[in-house]
C-alpha cells in the first residue's frame, strides 16, 4: 500500500505516519526529515530529490510532507490512499510548540523561529494550499480522507 499524507504544519504528519507504519509494517519517509538538518539548513535538493525517487521505487510507501517539487503530483498519483490533515490553526500551533521541546532534546536549534511561526499559522494555510488541498480531495475523492478534527484523527486511528 502507498500512502502520501499531507497537511498543515503541525497538524499531526508525521505522528499518524509513523502509526500506520508501525501498525502496517510499511517504510514511511517524512520530508521535513531529508529536506532540513537539525539546525533547519536546507540540504541540496540533488541529494533530497534521488532520495525521494528511490522510496518511492518500493512496493509500499508512506511519505508524509507537501513539498511540490518533490514529486508531488507523482506521489498524489501513485498512492492508493491520500490522508489531508486541516485541523484548526490553534491545534496545529500548539502541538508544534510541543513537538519543538522533544526536537530540541534531540539536538535541533531554531526550532520555534519566527519564520517557522508565521508559516505555522498562515503560510501553510495560504489561499493557494487551501485551493490545492480542496482540488487533490475532489481529483482523487475515491482514495482521499480528509480529517479536520482531533476526533476525525483518532477515530480515523481505529481503523488502520
Amino acid at each position: 500500500m502507498k500512502i502520501a499524507v499531507l497537511g498543515y504544519a503541525g497538524s499531526g504528519k508525521t505522528y499518524l505516519s509513523d502509526y500506520m507504519a508501525q501498525k502496517k509494517k510499511i517504510p514511511v519517509l517524512h520530508l521535513d526529515d531529508i529536506k532540513w538538518n537539525k539546525e533547519w539548513k536546507p540540504i541540496d535538493d540533488s541529494v533530497v530529490l534521488p532520495a525521494v525517487t528511490d522510496f518511492m521505487n518500493n512496493e509500499d510507501w508512506i511519505i508524509d510532507g507537501y513539498y511540490e517539487y518533490l514529486l508531488l503530483e507523482e506521489r498524489l498519483e501513485s498512492a492508493d490512499k491520500i490522508i489531508l490533515l486541516q485541523l484548526p490553526r490553534m491545534t496545529c500551533f500548539c502541538r508544534a510548540v510541543k513537538r519543538s521541546k522533544t526536537r530540541k532534546a534531540a539536538g535541533y536549534v531554531n526550532d520555534m523561529n519566527s519564520w517557522f511561526i508565521k508559516f505555522l499559522l498562515f503560510g501553510c494555510r495560504d489561499k493557494a494550499r487551501r485551493h490545492f488541498y480542496n482540488k487533490t480531495a475532489k481529483k482523487y475523492k475515491y482514495k482521499t480522507v480528509v480529517l479536520k478534527t482531533k476526533r476525525q484523527v483518532e477515530e480515523f486511528i481505529k481503523t488502520v
